[in-house]
């Protein structure tokens, strides 16, 4: 088989490293595709992944790296306006210290793809070339997310290639929908369903050599209708006009057994998340109730949760001793691999961090939920933190900004933790 991506407009001209950039929504499935590459991967081809995604959670780099993959996280921002020329920044680093023969953006789901390609475009004297940009929609979800989400539009509209995941178990009537709403937007790019236990072929997305977002013409920065489409919809902001999002941190006194939470009772509470108004989950959770893959007993283990439009999976990550540190702290250390591992942090926004744990309390929940959660916040909130001792949440909201903290136990009730939650707003 020969290496994907060897072609005379990629590597082998001017040895430049190409770069493949995935766009899509929230939970659409980014991340499954790009970790599926791996199985269809000649021996000896290397690719690293640059991340993006708001909040402070890393899930998918530590996904990435039990996968083996060699990854930096860009986080609390986004590469098309916050984080906007830090990129140079972390494809130098990646092309330095790993040589790849490829290197692959993972866009957040609000990310405009047209200000990310024209600053891969600017890195070609650095030794980068743009290959493609490919859009992932997801067929179950794709109406209602791209009903209040103009990016989603865009993304669908400007891509090379429409990855169409999530397919299965959609009526063929819904399916002619979606795609004649994604025809819609784009006409003339390919779309190519993509089936949940087949690895994408990289012959099929590598290679492209992509005629998007050009320094000059039509796509290029200096189109004045363009630039308008863009200035109109897409500020610093344009991710909080689309979204909500929670950042939930609970904490427990270290070592005590009591307040870890069982894995079923965790899927109870998974499973009230309605998939119109949590779009997506992420994060880490230290459970009970986990098999032990060398017994028939369980264990108590930290946990990778990825929850998307109503559907979730639990990876247990026995390596990892101590979820996220705080402020100045360090965690376990990273699993080992082929390669050292590192990760690339940006904190662009003031996040708040009150001082509510208790001495000796230590991290044992810490979520990003996106989606439509205004009217629901205390809901979440209080289905997170019931149990633990102390926590916070960030609310950032579309209109509004908020935050609920507590350095003692919840009540024993929803309603009295609402009743409380309005006596302090007073």
């Amino acid at each position: 088989m020969d290496v994907p991506g060897r072609t005379t407009n990629t590597v082998s001209t001017g040895g430049k490293v190409p770069v493949t950039v995935f766009t899509g929504f929230v939970g659409v499935g980014k991340t499954t595709i790009i970790l599926s590459l791996l199985n269809s991967m000649p021996k000896g081809y290397k690719f690293c992944l640059l991340k993006n995604e708001f909040g402070d959670v890393k899930v998918d780099s530590q996904i990435a790296k039990l996968a083996n993959i060699d990854v930096q996280e860009m986080t609390n921002g986004c590469l098309c306006c916050v984080l906007v020329g830090q990129m140079k920044e972390g494809l130098l680093e990646l092309k330095e210290k790993y040589n790849p023969d490829r290197i692959i953006i993972e866009t957040s789901g609000s990310a405009f793809p047209g200000p990310i390609a024209w600053q891969i475009r600017e890195l070609e004297g650095d030794g980068f070339v743009l290959d493609s940009i490919l859009n992932v929609v997801d067929c179950k979800n794709f109406e209602g997310y791209s009903d209040n989400s103009y990016t989603a539009q865009l993304q669908a509209k400007y891509t090379d290639l429409v990855l169409l995941t999530k397919h299965e178990g959609v009526s063929e009537r819904d399916l002619d929908r979606v795609i004649d709403r994604v025809n819609d937007l784009n006409t003339d790019a390919p779309k190519v369903f993509v089936n949940v236990d087949e690895p994408v072929s990289p012959e099929l997305i590598f290679g492209l050599d992509t005629k998007l977002f050009q320094l000059q013409g039509a796509l290029g920065p200096s189109n004045k209708s363009l630039r308008e489409e863009l200035d109109k919809h897409g500020s610093v902001t344009h991710h909080k006009n689309e979204l909500d999002t929670m950042e939930i941190k609970c904490f427990g006194v270290e070592n005590d057994t009591s307040v870890v939470l069982t894995l079923e009772k965790f899927e109870k509470f998974l499973g009230t998340l309605d998939k119109e108004d949590v779009y997506r989950l992420k994060g880490f959770v230290r459970l009970s109730g986990i098999k032990d893959p060398d017994s028939d007993s369980t264990t108590t283990t930290i946990c990778v949760v990825n929850h998307a439009f109503g559907k979730w999976t639990i990876i247990p990550v026995p390596q990892k001793t101590v979820l996220e540190p705080e402020e100045g702290g360090s965690d376990s250390p990273a699993h080992d691999h082929d390669h050292a591992h590192d990760e690339h942090h940006h904190h662009n926004h003031s996040h708040h961090h009150s001082n509510v744990k208790h001495e000796r309390q230590v991290l044992q929940m810490h979520f990003i939920l996106m989606g439509e959660l205004w009217g629901i916040k205390h809901k979440l909130a209080y289905g997170c933190g019931a149990g633990y001792q102390s926590g916070e949440v960030l609310c950032e909201f579309k209109t509004s900004r908020d935050i609920i903290a507590w350095d003692k136990p919840l009540p024993d009730t929803y309603d009295d933790f609402v009743a409380e939650q309005m006596r302090l707003k007073q």
